[in-house]
């Protein structure tokens, strides 16, 4: 383990992390059901949020809030991604952030009635 001086901020890069491809083969492919397949340890392989005891505290309403905007967007519409460009990571802070994201659009609206006769 290499040396440190007193009082270096060491953080670990949670994009590098999460581009591994030994941990996630194809890191580049957009594959949300690789999370499906298996259950990645949240304080070495999956680490949005940070790790340990200091780990963001907002973590669990955000899982929250963000299984129920994505619960009701896709129960009401089909999204398609509008462009080809690449998201690039660029730095803010001490962290990475997308270039400029990606725009979804919506492609078809369900209807209430479409959803009642699918279930």
């Amino acid at each position: 383990m290499g040396q440190f001086e007193k009082d270096t901020l060491i953080t670990p890069c949670i994009y590098l992390t999460h581009h591994r491809p030994d941990l996630y083969p194809e890191p580049n492919q957009f594959k949300p059901e690789r999370f499906l397949e298996r259950q990645f340890s949240q304080y070495d392989e999956y680490i949005p949020f940070g790790g340990s005891n200091r780990r963001c505290i907002g973590m669990a309403f955000a899982l929250y809030e963000m299984k129920l905007v994505l619960a009701t967007v896709m129960s009401r519409y089909s999204l398609a991604i509008s462009g080809t460009q690449a998201v690039k990571p660029v730095r803010r802070g001490i962290t990475l952030a997308p270039s400029g994201g990606k725009w979804l659009v919506a492609t078809q609206r369900h209807t209430s009635k479409e959803l009642v006769s699918s279930q």
